[in-house]
């Protein structure tokens, strides 16, 4: 604000004076931000930071350790001086007796007594052996050195007089006036043992005051170190942990809150830019925010094009979200099915199902299927089906719209309902007058009686074809119950055999039949069907002059049905798809043969409500062999 001024020059070496503290301010925040902006960073890795604060607080053990020894050998050492002079002063005090109770035998003797010098070599030896000691003891209180000084002089003085004095009682030339002379020289020696005695008493008196003060200040100096050095220690230890891991715990923090953003699907904050461990965890957390934010544009995406309505719900069955397909499909905005009850979309009807399936799949936490009615927002109601899962408390449902298959389905009873009761019953009226024409009635021309039997070849067709497709629907919808039952699977192949033994001998193919057998349970009726079927297509499909085998073999669970023929054979095409409806092989050699393509598919469904199988081997120009298995029959101790 202060440079777009009209006052205010625009020169930056203008803004310096006291009419400008607001921009000197500012100025000097700048400068302090860039400096510390501009200021290293220590760049390490985590484990590097957690290597510091281990190494730190032990480096700095170490040397407290290495200083408080050296502390505990200065105050051994201190102790030792002190123990030595105690020792030195107890020694040199021992001397001093004896020296005062030899010389005092010797003063006190007769001059001419033998026994005048009886202990002069014992104490000449101990004086010496003291004399020794102290030159060797040179680490002394500095107090017991300077009293102990004269004492080498003093004590070679008493040896030197002693010993001169016993060598002239030894040579007789002790005299009286001798012995007076040596009386004299040694009563200045004793009044020096005596002070030194003295002295000696005063230094000890001093040592046991000084040494347990000297203890007492030794012992508190190393209390107040380690007291200072695990202070320091736990210092430098709380320091180096907090320099380190200060920025370790922030940029944690920040990877916390940002993971807590990830899963509320709102934005993340940019983190700090580093090399280290937690940034590669930082920069991980970006990207697999980017990806998220990708994948859920893309699943948004794919909810608003979706044909299917999807939506989610909470326990109390409100809709918390639902995709853009429901304008589509029920004429309803996402946002206008936002918190509206899941129920109230459905028809009466459908309500009550519906609430008892959710309830099923939250207490067993499973996934369901289910059908209802929606009812639209113009009134008009839809079938549906829903496919729900249960999840984090949560319904998650798919419904996908069935109203045209409903339809269908509709149109398909309302066709099979006219097939079985407006078009069977005239039909078979026709049936029965041409049979009677092609049988009772004569007059007619070859001609015309061959067009009856055509006719009436064609109407047979057409009722098989109405046969085929009731039965067919009986059996696709359930409504057909089997009659299992312990049967032979000698006398079901039998009853086919003989079933199509006519139309065999018509078209010129001999049925080889088997003489196995076994004991099966099934629906003896159904499985006569399933094998007139097969043997009728093997024996359609065989050249005249030919075979068909009919086979039965014991696999011990099941037994296994075989018909093969010699016939044109099949493709790998048309093998996979004979037993699906309305099928039929496309060969130039097959062509001519009618049928409705509902026989194998019939069949199939009978053979899979036994629990059994059904299949076929073929190749091309060599034949076909269909095959279909079923449970044998296991007696059970009621």
């Amino acid at each position: 604000m202060l440079l777009k001024h009209p006052k205010t020059p625009h020169n930056n070496d203008e803004l310096t004076g006291p009419l400008c503290p607001v921009v000197e301010t500012t100025k000097a925040t700048n400068l302090r931000a860039q400096s510390f902006e501009a200021m290293p960073q220590l760049k390490i890795s985590v484990w590097q930071k957690i290597l510091c604060v281990v190494i730190i607080p032990l480096f700095f053990q170490i040397t407290f350790l290495i200083l408080l020894s050296t502390l505990l050998k200065q105050v051994e050492q201190e102790n030792q001086v002190y123990s030595k002079s105690k020792d030195v002063l107890l020694l040199v005090n021992r001397a001093q007796i004896s020296i005062v109770r030899n010389l005092s035998f010797m003063l006190t003797r007769d001059s001419k007594d033998p026994l005048r010098y009886a202990n002069t070599d014992v104490l000449t030896s101990d004086l010496r052996k003291v004399m020794a000691v102290m030159n060797t003891q040179t680490d002394l209180r500095p107090e017991v050195r300077e009293l102990l000084k004269s004492v080498p002089h003093l004590y070679g003085s008493i040896i030197l007089n002693v010993e001169n004095n016993r060598a002239d009682f030894l040579a007789h030339r002790l005299s009286k006036r001798g012995l007076d002379e040596f009386q004299g020289r040694m009563l200045p020696l004793m009044f020096d043992l005596q002070e030194l005695s003295t002295s000696m008493l005063r230094v000890d008196a001093d040592l046991k005051i000084a040494a347990p003060e000297v203890l007492r200040r030794s012992r508190d100096q190393l209390a107040l170190m380690l007291f200072a050095g695990a202070a320091l220690s736990i210092a430098l230890s709380f320091g180096a942990a907090f320099i380190f891991f200060r920025d370790i715990v922030e940029r944690l923090r920040e990877i916390d809150e940002n993971a807590r953003c990830l899963a509320m699907r709102t934005p993340i904050k940019p983190s700090k830019l580093a090399s280290d461990e937690i940034g590669v965890l930082a920069a991980a957390l970006e990207n697999a925010e980017t990806s998220l934010t990708e994948s859920r544009r893309k699943e948004v995406a794919i909810i608003d094009v979706a044909t299917n309505v999807l939506l989610s719900a909470d326990r109390r069955y409100r809709i918390t979200a639902a995709g853009g397909a429901s304008f589509n499909e029920w004429g309803f905005e996402s946002d206008e099915l936002l918190g509206r009850s899941l129920l109230s979309l459905l028809s009466t009807e459908s309500q009550k199902d519906f609430r008892a399936t959710l309830e099923r799949i939250s207490q067993l936490n499973t996934d369901a299927e289910v059908e209802s009615s929606v009812v639209c927002k113009d009134s008009t109601v839809k079938d549906v089906v829903w496919k729900i899962r249960w999840s984090d408390n949560t319904y998650y449902g798919v419904a996908h719209d069935i109203s045209e298959r409903r339809e269908a389905e509709r149109m398909k009873q309302r066709f099979l309902a006219i097939i079985s009761h407006d078009l069977r019953t005239p039909l078979s009226s026709v049936s029965a007058i041409l049979s009677s024409l092609a049988v009772k009635v004569t007059g007619f021309s070859d001609e015309a009686k061959k067009i009856i039997l055509n006719a009436e070849a064609n109407l047979d067709r057409l009722m098989d074809l109405i046969r085929d497709l009731l039965d067919l629907e009986k059996l696709e919808a359930g409504k057909v119950v089997l009659e299992l039952n312990c049967v032979s699977a000698l006398d079901v192949c039998n009853a086919a055999c003989d079933s199509v033994e006519f139309l065999a001998k018509s078209m010129g193919v001999t049925i080889v039949r088997s003489h196995g057998d076994s004991a099966i349970l099934g629906d003896e009726r159904r499985l006569v069907r399933v094998a007139v079927n097969l043997l009728s297509n093997a024996i359609k499909f065989s050249k005249r002059g030919s075979s068909v085998t009919v086979s039965i073999a014991n696999l011990g669970e099941q037994t296994k049905f075989s018909v093969s023929d010699s016939g044109p054979g099949m493709s790998r095409e048309d093998q996979e798809n004979v037993f699906n409806k309305f099928t039929q092989t496309k060969t130039a050699e097959t062509s001519s043969i009618k049928g409705t393509g509902l026989g194998l598919a019939i069949a199939k469904l009978i053979v899979d409500g036994h629990g059994g199988a059904i299949g076929v081997d073929s190749e091309l120009g060599v034949g076909s062999t269909f095959y279909f298995s079923i449970p044998n029959f296991v007696e059970t101790d009621e």
